[in-house]
């Protein structure tokens, strides 16, 4: 989803300027069954850049961008390495941590992710790798998408014809295949995999496509590799269902559900649309409960006859997202057109998607999201991808995230989401759960997205280091 990626800007840029010091590797073959030379870690450097973690190692490598076409040259991953304080004697292990987005590089979170873990990286390593297209490994950079100097839409069409034939490149199956090559020339025969938001997206992804990589994954606001109905219906149900949870849970407050309906009934009376609304309820599920609470005194207040609380919280302002390096819209975009779910076929031609939009607007539950429509919701400025009807189809390449016929690999999973994430929803989670034999899922009470990743102290971030011991 648009609003997935995670919000760790701030740490993002700690990392940027970091040098990748050490070993840089190329592929010896682009073919299929290419090898990696090796990277012994005690052959790297330290990273350089403010933020990074006291002993990290960092390194890159020159991989295909397309494996089966080497002709498209090389594209340099960037990986960083914490080693375990107590590494056990023999094979080393270690803990992949994959950031959300997408859009965020992983190494700029290797504190967060040291902080989270704790403990369990006395025996293990933190491995954290760039994906293609983010942070060090090549960010992809769309000056109008990035600095917000256009619509969306034409931001990126002049994206993808800035990319060129490397547009479809950029998918989560060609990252995780990244990832593997890594821990190849890393030496790491198997891992637990950590992910969060759309790293857990990609770790699923990882597990389906390299089942004999992985020994335990621990996903933190999850929503499945495949089977996800391209309306996400349950983040939207979750969203309204929580502002009258909060209420109901707030002294002074009551009857959310029915101030919501009158509101939308008079948002729609004066003639305004319910957009700008739905983008203010879409990002609550960042910050519960007080972003709810807020959105409920911003509702009463409009009925009191102020309306300048809500137009103050939707006001638009130009979305600059700072340096690509840090967070990249370009490919948040483009991974998201290429593998997310849409509202129409991807291989229809592009003057045919929009009217298959409409018409699955119009065969769709008329109360599904009441009280909104499905029309006003697939319609919102900010959430279902309106933008990729301008993207390109499937290139010749390309591959799913997960196939349909792949199977998960038997390993422990555990799944921790938010009661009140409209980001990843705890449906969501019970979806990805459903997907492994051995999976658990963990629901954190009164909780938003990625919450045990921002408090370590939590029970939810606890339920992940007992889990990965």
């Amino acid at each position: 989803m648009s609003l997935r990626k995670v919000a760790v800007l701030v740490a993002a840029s700690l990392s940027l300027g970091f040098a990748i010091a050490g070993c840089e590797v190329t592929v010896e073959s682009g073919t299929d069954d290419f090898k990696v030379e090796e990277i012994p870690l005690e052959g790297l450097a330290p990273c350089d850049g403010p933020g990074m973690p006291q002993r990290m190692l960092c390194g890159s490598v020159n991989l295909p961008l397309e494996r089966e076409d080497p002709d498209l040259g090389l594209i340099n991953i960037a990986f960083a390495v914490l080693p375990a304080t107590s590494p056990p004697t023999g094979e080393r292990k270690g803990i992949l941590g994959i950031e959300g987005g997408p859009g965020y590089g992983s190494i700029g979170s290797a504190a967060l992710y040291r902080n989270l873990l704790g403990d369990v990286l006395r025996t293990r390593d933190l491995i954290t790798i760039d994906a293609r297209g983010t942070g060090e490994s090549e960010a992809i950079d769309c000056p109008d998408l990035q600095h917000g100097t256009t619509s969306e839409e034409i931001g990126l069409a002049a994206c993808v014809e800035q990319l060129g034939e490397r547009f479809g490149s950029y998918r989560t199956s060609a990252i995780v295949d990244d990832f593997a090559s890594v821990l190849d020339a890393l030496g790491y025969e198997k891992v637990d995999v950590y992910g969060d938001s759309y790293g857990t997206f990609a770790a699923q992804s990882f597990a389906f496509r390299h089942p004999d990589r992985v020994r335990r994954i621990a996903l933190d606001s999850a929503y499945p590799v495949r089977g996800e109905s391209a309306w996400y219906p349950s983040i939207w149900q979750t969203g309204i269902r929580s502002l009258e949870t909060v209420c109901d849970r707030t002294p002074g407050c009551s009857d959310a559900s029915e101030r919501l309906d009158e509101f939308v009934k008079r948002l729609r009376q004066d003639g305004y649309s319910t957009g700008p609304f739905l983008d203010l309820l879409a990002g609550a599920g960042y910050s519960p409960p007080g972003s709810y609470r807020d959105i409920n005194e911003i509702v009463a207040a409009d009925l009191a006859g102020n309306s300048a609380p809500y137009f103050e919280a939707t006001r638009q302002s130009p979305a600059a997202s700072g340096p690509p390096e840090a967070y990249s819209v370009g490919m948040e975009k483009v991974v998201s057109c290429n593998d997310y779910p849409m509202l129409w076929n991807k291989e229809s031609p592009q003057a045919d998607r929009y009217p298959e939009l409409l018409a699955e607007v119009r065969n769709y539950p008329a109360d599904a999201f009441k009280p909104f429509t499905p029309r006003e919701i697939a319609l919102s400025p900010e959430f279902l991808y309106l933008e990729c009807l301008v993207f390109p189809g499937p290139d010749r390449f390309y591959e799913p995230p997960a196939g349909e016929d792949a199977e998960a690999p038997d390993v422990p999973v555990l799944i921790v989401n938010g009661e009140l994430d409209n980001v990843t929803s705890p449906e969501e989670g019970r979806a990805t759960a459903d997907l492994f034999p051995d999976s658990r899922l963990f629901v954190v009470p009164n909780a938003g997205h990625t919450y045990p990743l921002s408090y370590p102290g939590s029970v939810g971030a606890r339920e992940i280091r007992d889990f990965l011991r």
